[in-house]
């Protein structure tokens, strides 16, 4: 085949010939991807990790070893660099975590040496630890101050059916004795008993039956029935 341009004339000179072949290779894509399209690529897993790891957690850098997050097996962390999954890096190389890094430290300085965090970083170092999934820490924060009188708090609960229930409603009347004396606030005697039997579901007194009334003397009398 002779190609023919616009200025040109048809030459049938076989060098300025080009074939039906070439053609074809000229516009054939490349069996290799080039040097930009493999930079734009996905990097293959499994991904692998260096012995001491640069983090970014939130805009906070850290800098541990590869062994340190890997302490636990059934956390978070030792599964995002267990080299199954993909961690994307920051313009410097550091491994990025879109988490607010405000304690990742005490969460490093447990896996590190065990160590706990004070009292009055307990409950935000738990709600991180929950976040990561790190069982061990989890069960020491628990019997920490204040986490450990919450515990026992929630248990004693447990232990009264319809609780919270039983709360809003004598919060709702509260508030209506508290508006009927044109007041900041209301006082309400609760009388808690213990039932010989367990209490089912059906046996769980109606709401409606929680009443206050006004006597002659102006008392308040908060029934059960």
């Amino acid at each position: 085949m002779v190609v023919v341009t616009g200025q040109n004339k048809v030459s049938g000179n076989p060098d300025d010939a080009m074939s039906s072949s070439d053609a074809e290779d000229d516009f054939q894509e490349p069996a290799t991807p080039t040097a930009t399209q493999a930079g734009q690529a996905l990097p293959l897993l499994p991904q692998q990790f260096p012995e001491v790891i640069p983090l970014n957690v939130g805009g906070m850098y850290f800098t541990t070893r590869l062994s340190t997050l890997r302490r636990y097996e059934d956390t978070m962390l030792a599964a995002m660099f267990s080299g199954r999954h993909y961690i994307p890096t920051d313009a410097e190389g550091r491994y990025f975590i879109d988490r607010d890094g405000t304690y990742f430290g005490d969460i490093l300085n447990f896996l590190r040496s065990g160590d706990v965090p004070p009292r009055e970083r307990v409950r935000a170092v738990y709600k991180e630890a929950q976040y990561y999934s790190i069982g061990p820490l989890l069960d020491n924060l628990e019997d920490i101050q204040p986490l450990k009188g919450e515990k026992v708090r929630q248990a004693f609960l447990g232990l009264m059916p319809y609780y919270k229930d039983h709360l809003e409603r004598i919060i709702e009347i509260a508030k209506l004795r508290a508006m009927q004396r044109k007041a900041r606030f209301a006082k309400l005697k609760v009388c808690v008993f213990k039932e010989e039997m367990p209490i089912t579901p059906y046996e769980c007194p109606h709401f409606n039956s929680l009443r206050f009334e006004r006597s002659e003397s102006e008392t308040k009398l908060f029934e059960h029935h």
